[in-house]
C-alpha cells in the first residue's frame, strides 16, 4: 500500500471476526446495472508539487455520477491543485507529461468523506445514480464492489456487512493515524472484504437490490475490513455539482501537474 495514497486507518477491534464473503450474485437480476456500474468506474490521480521539488498526493477510485462529475472519499482531495488525472497509472507517463489533466471546477462535501469533483474536459457515458436518500448499509448484508487496490486497475470484490462502530478517536500520539485527517462524524459501517491503498473512493453497492450503500473510506485491521460512512448529500448539492460545465479538450501544459509521487 503506497503510503502517500492511504487514508486507510488501523483500529483496534474488540471482537474478531473470521466470515468468508464468498457469494454469488444474482446475475440474471443485477447484470445489467453492475455492467453500467463497472463502466462508472474511474481511476483519479491529484498530485502536486511543492516549493522543494517534492511531490506529494495519490491515487484512489471514483465512480461517476453525472456526465461530468465524480464521486469519490473526500481524503482523496488535493486542495494544492485544481488538476486531476483520470484513467491513468502511468507515473512515468504523468512526471514527463505524456497525459492529460483535467480541471475541477468546482468540489462538494457532505462532511462525512465524501465528495463530488465537477470536472471539465471530459465526458462520462456511464453513470451511477446518486440521491440524498442514499441509504446505510444494513448488518448481514452482501456488498460489491470495483476498485484499484494499489494501483491495479479494475478489481472486483463481494463483502458483507457486519455492523457498525464509533467514529475512531484520534490517538494524540500516534502521528501516522489518519482518523484525524478525516472529515467525517458518523458512525463507520465495518464491511469484511480485503482493502488496499487505492481503494480509496470506491463505491460500495448492495447486493439484494445493487443501490449504492457508502463509498470506502477505510481499510481496519491491515486492511481485513472496509471501513464507510453513511452518504447525506442534499439534493441541492447533488444538483449544482452535476450542472453542466464547460468541457473543453486541451492538454494542460502546467509542468507542477506533470508530476511523480
Amino acid at each position: 500500500m503506497h503510503k502517500i495514497f492511504r487514508s486507510l486507518a488501523s483500529l483496534v477491534l474488540v471482537a474478531t471476526l473470521a466470515i468468508s464473503p464468498a457469494f454469488g450474485i444474482r446475475k440474471n437480476q443485477l447484470t445489467k446495472l453492475q455492467e453500467n456500474q463497472h463502466k462508472s468506474m474511474h481511476v483519479i490521480v491529484m498530485v502536486h508539487k511543492d516549493a522543494s521539488g517534492d511531490f506529494h498526493g495519490g491515487l484512489c477510485t471514483a465512480y461517476a455520477v453525472g456526465p461530468h462529475t465524480l464521486l469519490t472519499a473526500e481524503h482523496c482531495n488535493d486542495v494544492d491543485t485544481n488538476a486531476v488525472f483520470i484513467d491513468t497509472v502511468e507515473k512515468k507517463a504523468i512526471k514527463e507529461g505524456r497525459v492529460m489533466s483535467y480541471t475541477v471546477i468546482s468540489r462538494t462535501f457532505d462532511h462525512q468523506d465524501h465528495m463530488l469533483l465537477d470536472v471539465s474536459g471530459i465526458y462520462f457515458p456511464n453513470t451511477i445514480e446518486l440521491t440524498d436518500h442514499v441509504r446505510a448499509p444494513r448488518q448481514g448484508e452482501h456488498t460489491y464492489q470495483w476498485g484499484n487496490p494499489g494501483s491495479v486497475r479494475d478489481q472486483y470484490r463481494e463483502g458483507l456487512v457486519t455492523g457498525r462502530m464509533a467514529m475512531p478517536t484520534p490517538d494524540p500520539d500516534d502521528e501516522d493515524s489518519d482518523s484525524e485527517k478525516i472529515d467525517a462524524t458518523g458512525d463507520v459501517y465495518l464491511i469484511v472484504e480485503t482493502v488496499v491503498g487505492g481503494d480509496s473512493g470506491s463505491a460500495i453497492f448492495s447486493a439484494v437490490d445493487g443501490q449504492l450503500i457508502g463509498v470506502l473510506t477505510y481499510g481496519i485491521d491491515d486492511g481485513q475490513f472496509a471501513g464507510v460512512y453513511a452518504i447525506v448529500f442534499t439534493q441541492a448539492q447533488i444538483d449544482d455539482s452535476k450542472s453542466d460545465v464547460l468541457v473543453i479538450h486541451a492538454y494542460d501544459t502546467d509542468n507542477t501537474h506533470t508530476v511523480k509521487w
